[in-house]
Protein backbone atom coordinates (compact mmCIF):
# COMPACT_ATOMS: atom_id res chain seq x y z
CA UNK A 1 0.00 0.00 0.00
CA UNK A 2 1.45 3.38 -0.99
CA UNK A 3 1.82 5.93 1.80
CA UNK A 4 0.03 9.16 1.00
CA UNK A 5 1.73 12.54 1.03
CA UNK A 6 -0.56 13.56 3.88
CA UNK A 7 0.55 10.63 6.03
CA UNK A 8 4.19 11.30 5.22
CA UNK A 9 3.83 14.98 6.10
CA UNK A 10 2.03 14.14 9.32
CA UNK A 11 4.67 11.63 10.41
CA UNK A 12 7.38 14.15 9.59
CA UNK A 13 5.64 16.80 11.66
CA UNK A 14 5.16 14.50 14.65
CA UNK A 15 8.72 13.22 14.47
CA UNK A 16 9.99 16.79 14.33
CA UNK A 17 7.97 17.78 17.39
CA UNK A 18 9.29 14.84 19.38
CA UNK A 19 12.86 15.48 18.28
CA UNK A 20 12.56 19.13 19.29
CA UNK A 21 10.91 18.67 22.68
CA UNK A 22 11.78 15.12 23.78
CA UNK A 23 15.08 14.35 22.13
CA UNK A 24 16.02 11.35 24.28
CA UNK A 25 12.82 9.47 23.58
CA UNK A 26 13.09 10.45 19.93
CA UNK A 27 16.48 8.77 19.84
CA UNK A 28 14.96 5.57 21.20
CA UNK A 29 12.51 5.48 18.29
CA UNK A 30 15.47 5.10 15.93
CA UNK A 31 15.94 1.61 17.39
CA UNK A 32 12.26 0.67 17.03
CA UNK A 33 10.94 -1.23 13.99
CA UNK A 34 9.99 1.22 11.19
CA UNK A 35 6.40 0.02 11.28
CA UNK A 36 6.07 1.06 14.93
CA UNK A 37 7.64 4.52 14.68
CA UNK A 38 4.65 6.54 13.37
CA UNK A 39 2.54 5.44 16.31
CA UNK A 40 5.33 6.18 18.77
CA UNK A 41 5.75 9.64 17.27
CA UNK A 42 2.04 10.29 17.84
CA UNK A 43 2.15 9.14 21.45
CA UNK A 44 5.36 11.01 22.27
CA UNK A 45 4.12 14.16 20.54
CA UNK A 46 1.01 14.03 22.74
CA UNK A 47 3.21 13.68 25.81
CA UNK A 48 5.34 16.62 24.67
CA UNK A 49 2.20 18.74 24.27
CA UNK A 50 0.97 18.21 27.83
CA UNK A 51 4.46 18.27 29.37
CA UNK A 52 5.16 21.71 27.90
CA UNK A 53 1.95 23.37 29.08
CA UNK A 54 3.67 24.99 32.09
CA UNK A 55 6.31 26.52 29.82
CA UNK A 56 3.89 27.89 27.25
CA UNK A 57 1.42 29.80 29.45
CA UNK A 58 1.79 33.00 31.41
CA UNK A 59 -0.45 31.97 34.33
CA UNK A 60 -1.82 28.74 35.83
CA UNK A 61 -5.42 29.41 34.73
CA UNK A 62 -4.33 29.35 31.09
CA UNK A 63 -2.53 26.10 31.75
CA UNK A 64 -5.70 24.58 33.21
CA UNK A 65 -7.60 25.67 30.09
CA UNK A 66 -5.04 24.03 27.82
CA UNK A 67 -5.07 20.78 29.78
CA UNK A 68 -8.87 20.78 29.66
CA UNK A 69 -8.67 21.13 25.89
CA UNK A 70 -6.76 17.86 25.77
CA UNK A 71 -9.26 16.17 28.10
CA UNK A 72 -12.06 17.27 25.79
CA UNK A 73 -10.11 16.06 22.77
CA UNK A 74 -9.73 12.59 24.28
CA UNK A 75 -13.42 12.54 25.20
CA UNK A 76 -14.35 13.40 21.61
CA UNK A 77 -12.09 10.64 20.33
CA UNK A 78 -13.49 8.07 22.75
CA UNK A 79 -17.18 8.95 22.36
CA UNK A 80 -17.38 10.07 18.76
CA UNK A 81 -14.20 8.86 17.14
CA UNK A 82 -13.76 12.39 15.86
CA UNK A 83 -10.88 14.49 17.21
CA UNK A 84 -10.56 18.27 16.96
CA UNK A 85 -8.50 19.60 14.07
CA UNK A 86 -4.99 19.22 15.43
CA UNK A 87 -2.24 16.96 14.03
CA UNK A 88 -1.47 15.34 17.38
CA UNK A 89 -5.12 14.84 18.33
CA UNK A 90 -5.86 13.39 14.90
CA UNK A 91 -3.00 10.94 15.28
CA UNK A 92 -4.21 9.94 18.74
CA UNK A 93 -7.58 9.08 17.20
CA UNK A 94 -5.74 6.59 14.99
CA UNK A 95 -3.40 4.96 17.49
CA UNK A 96 -5.83 4.53 20.41
CA UNK A 97 -8.01 1.94 18.65
CA UNK A 98 -5.18 0.53 16.54
CA UNK A 99 -3.11 -0.35 19.62
CA UNK A 100 -6.00 -0.80 22.06
CA UNK A 101 -4.71 1.97 24.31
CA UNK A 102 -6.71 2.82 27.42
CA UNK A 103 -7.89 6.46 27.18
CA UNK A 104 -8.09 6.53 30.99
CA UNK A 105 -4.29 6.25 31.12
CA UNK A 106 -3.92 9.21 28.80
CA UNK A 107 -6.41 11.20 30.88
CA UNK A 108 -4.46 10.36 34.02
CA UNK A 109 -1.29 11.68 32.42
CA UNK A 110 -3.10 14.96 31.69
CA UNK A 111 -4.49 15.24 35.21
CA UNK A 112 -1.07 14.69 36.79
CA UNK A 113 0.35 17.48 34.63
CA UNK A 114 -1.85 19.91 36.56
CA UNK A 115 0.81 19.62 39.27
CA UNK A 116 3.22 21.36 36.89
CA UNK A 117 1.19 24.54 37.39
CA UNK A 118 1.99 24.55 41.12
CA UNK A 119 5.34 26.23 41.89
CA UNK A 120 5.84 23.90 44.89
CA UNK A 121 4.00 20.69 43.99
CA UNK A 122 5.56 18.07 46.29
CA UNK A 123 5.56 17.92 50.06
CA UNK A 124 7.20 14.50 50.30
CA UNK A 125 9.54 12.27 48.35
CA UNK A 126 6.66 9.82 48.01
CA UNK A 127 4.63 12.40 46.11
CA UNK A 128 7.57 13.01 43.78
CA UNK A 129 7.91 9.28 43.12
CA UNK A 130 4.18 9.04 42.38
CA UNK A 131 4.51 11.91 39.91
CA UNK A 132 7.43 10.21 38.15
CA UNK A 133 5.42 7.00 37.97
CA UNK A 134 2.28 8.64 36.57
CA UNK A 135 4.16 10.66 33.97
CA UNK A 136 7.20 8.78 32.70
CA UNK A 137 6.01 5.44 34.08
CA UNK A 138 2.60 5.52 32.40
CA UNK A 139 4.11 6.85 29.19
CA UNK A 140 6.59 4.01 28.92
CA UNK A 141 3.86 1.52 29.71
CA UNK A 142 2.03 2.81 26.63
CA UNK A 143 5.25 2.65 24.61
CA UNK A 144 5.48 -1.02 25.60
CA UNK A 145 1.97 -1.71 24.31
CA UNK A 146 2.61 0.17 21.09
CA UNK A 147 5.78 -1.85 20.58
CA UNK A 148 3.69 -5.02 20.59
CA UNK A 149 4.04 -6.00 24.24
CA UNK A 150 0.99 -7.38 26.03
CA UNK A 151 2.19 -9.30 29.09
CA UNK A 152 1.55 -7.76 32.49
CA UNK A 153 5.08 -8.43 33.71
CA UNK A 154 6.58 -6.70 30.68
CA UNK A 155 4.31 -3.71 31.21
CA UNK A 156 5.48 -3.49 34.82
CA UNK A 157 9.11 -3.52 33.71
CA UNK A 158 8.47 -0.81 31.11
CA UNK A 159 6.68 1.31 33.69
CA UNK A 160 9.58 0.98 36.13
CA UNK A 161 12.03 2.01 33.40
CA UNK A 162 9.95 5.08 32.61
CA UNK A 163 9.59 6.02 36.26
CA UNK A 164 13.35 5.92 36.88
CA UNK A 165 14.02 7.95 33.74
CA UNK A 166 11.40 10.56 34.70
CA UNK A 167 12.80 10.95 38.20
CA UNK A 168 16.31 11.36 36.83
CA UNK A 169 14.98 13.91 34.36
CA UNK A 170 13.44 15.95 37.16
CA UNK A 171 16.83 16.10 38.89
CA UNK A 172 18.59 17.13 35.68
CA UNK A 173 15.97 19.81 35.05
CA UNK A 174 16.28 21.54 38.43
CA UNK A 175 18.19 24.56 36.97
CA UNK A 176 15.60 24.87 34.17
CA UNK A 177 12.68 24.65 36.60
CA UNK A 178 14.17 27.21 38.96
CA UNK A 179 14.50 29.66 36.06
CA UNK A 180 10.73 29.25 35.64
CA UNK A 181 10.03 29.78 39.37
CA UNK A 182 9.15 26.10 39.79
CA UNK A 183 10.73 23.85 42.44
CA UNK A 184 10.16 20.11 42.25
CA UNK A 185 12.38 19.19 45.18
CA UNK A 186 10.14 17.79 47.96
CA UNK A 187 9.61 20.25 50.78
CA UNK A 188 10.49 17.65 53.42
CA UNK A 189 13.97 17.22 51.93
CA UNK A 190 14.55 20.97 51.98
CA UNK A 191 13.36 21.33 55.58
CA UNK A 192 15.56 18.40 56.63
CA UNK A 193 18.54 20.64 55.82
CA UNK A 194 16.96 23.52 57.81
CA UNK A 195 16.41 25.44 54.58
CA UNK A 196 13.47 26.97 52.76
CA UNK A 197 12.60 27.16 49.08
CA UNK A 198 13.84 30.77 49.15
CA UNK A 199 17.19 30.01 50.81
CA UNK A 200 17.99 26.76 49.03
CA UNK A 201 19.92 28.32 46.16
CA UNK A 202 21.90 30.95 48.03
CA UNK A 203 25.68 30.63 47.71
CA UNK A 204 26.20 29.77 51.38
CA UNK A 205 23.84 26.80 51.05
CA UNK A 206 25.43 25.37 47.93
CA UNK A 207 26.76 22.23 49.65
CA UNK A 208 23.41 21.59 51.31
CA UNK A 209 21.77 21.78 47.89
CA UNK A 210 24.24 19.25 46.48
CA UNK A 211 23.48 17.00 49.46
CA UNK A 212 19.78 17.11 48.63
CA UNK A 213 20.47 16.35 44.97
CA UNK A 214 22.62 13.44 46.15
CA UNK A 215 19.64 12.05 48.06
CA UNK A 216 17.40 12.49 45.03
CA UNK A 217 20.00 10.74 42.88
CA UNK A 218 20.04 7.84 45.32
CA UNK A 219 16.25 7.59 45.05
CA UNK A 220 16.59 7.48 41.26
CA UNK A 221 19.34 4.85 41.53
CA UNK A 222 17.07 2.67 43.65
CA UNK A 223 14.26 2.99 41.11
CA UNK A 224 16.72 2.17 38.33
CA UNK A 225 17.83 -0.92 40.22
CA UNK A 226 14.21 -2.07 40.58
CA UNK A 227 13.68 -1.52 36.86
CA UNK A 228 16.84 -3.41 35.99
CA UNK A 229 15.76 -6.48 37.94
CA UNK A 230 12.38 -6.50 36.21
CA UNK A 231 13.92 -6.02 32.75
CA UNK A 232 16.39 -8.84 33.33
CA UNK A 233 13.47 -11.27 33.52
CA UNK A 234 11.98 -10.20 30.19
CA UNK A 235 12.71 -11.58 26.68
CA UNK A 236 14.85 -9.66 24.20
CA UNK A 237 11.82 -9.12 21.98
CA UNK A 238 10.56 -6.53 24.48
CA UNK A 239 13.85 -4.62 24.53
CA UNK A 240 12.64 -1.54 22.56
CA UNK A 241 10.45 -0.43 25.47
CA UNK A 242 13.33 -0.79 27.93
CA UNK A 243 16.09 0.91 25.95
CA UNK A 244 15.55 4.24 27.70
CA UNK A 245 17.10 2.75 30.84
CA UNK A 246 20.56 3.10 29.27
CA UNK A 247 20.21 6.89 29.30
CA UNK A 248 19.05 6.85 32.92
CA UNK A 249 22.23 5.00 33.89
CA UNK A 250 24.33 7.45 31.89
CA UNK A 251 22.74 10.48 33.55
CA UNK A 252 23.03 9.04 37.05
CA UNK A 253 26.71 8.31 36.46
CA UNK A 254 27.29 11.87 35.27
CA UNK A 255 25.42 13.32 38.27
CA UNK A 256 27.76 11.48 40.62
CA UNK A 257 30.79 12.60 38.61
CA UNK A 258 29.52 16.19 38.73
CA UNK A 259 29.32 16.18 42.51
CA UNK A 260 25.50 16.20 42.27
CA UNK A 261 25.46 19.56 40.55
CA UNK A 262 22.77 19.34 37.85
CA UNK A 263 24.08 22.55 36.27
CA UNK A 264 27.60 21.12 35.80
CA UNK A 265 29.00 20.88 32.27
CA UNK A 266 29.36 17.12 32.74
CA UNK A 267 25.57 16.92 32.40
CA UNK A 268 25.79 18.16 28.81
CA UNK A 269 25.90 14.88 26.92
CA UNK A 270 26.12 14.90 23.13
CA UNK A 271 23.97 12.83 20.77
CA UNK A 272 26.79 10.47 19.76
CA UNK A 273 27.38 9.41 23.36
CA UNK A 274 23.65 8.93 23.87
CA UNK A 275 23.32 6.82 20.76
CA UNK A 276 26.25 4.70 21.93
CA UNK A 277 24.53 4.18 25.28
CA UNK A 278 21.26 3.21 23.61
CA UNK A 279 23.04 0.88 21.22
CA UNK A 280 25.16 -0.86 23.87
CA UNK A 281 22.59 -0.67 26.64
CA UNK A 282 24.85 1.32 28.95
Amino acid sequence: MTTSVTETDQNGYLSGEVKRYDYDRWLTTLFAPPSVRPGLFALLAFHAEIARVRETVSEPLLGDIRLQWWRDALKAIEEQGKPPVHPVAESLAEIIPAHELDPAMLLRMIDVRALDLDPLPFATAGELLDYADETGGLLNRLVFRMSGGRETEGEAAARAVGKAYALTGIIRAIPHHVAQDVLRIPDEMIRAESLTAESLFSSENRQAFFKIVGKLTELARQEQEIAGKLVAQRPKSEKPAFRLAALTSLYLSRLRAAGFDPAHSKMEIGPVRKIMALSLGR
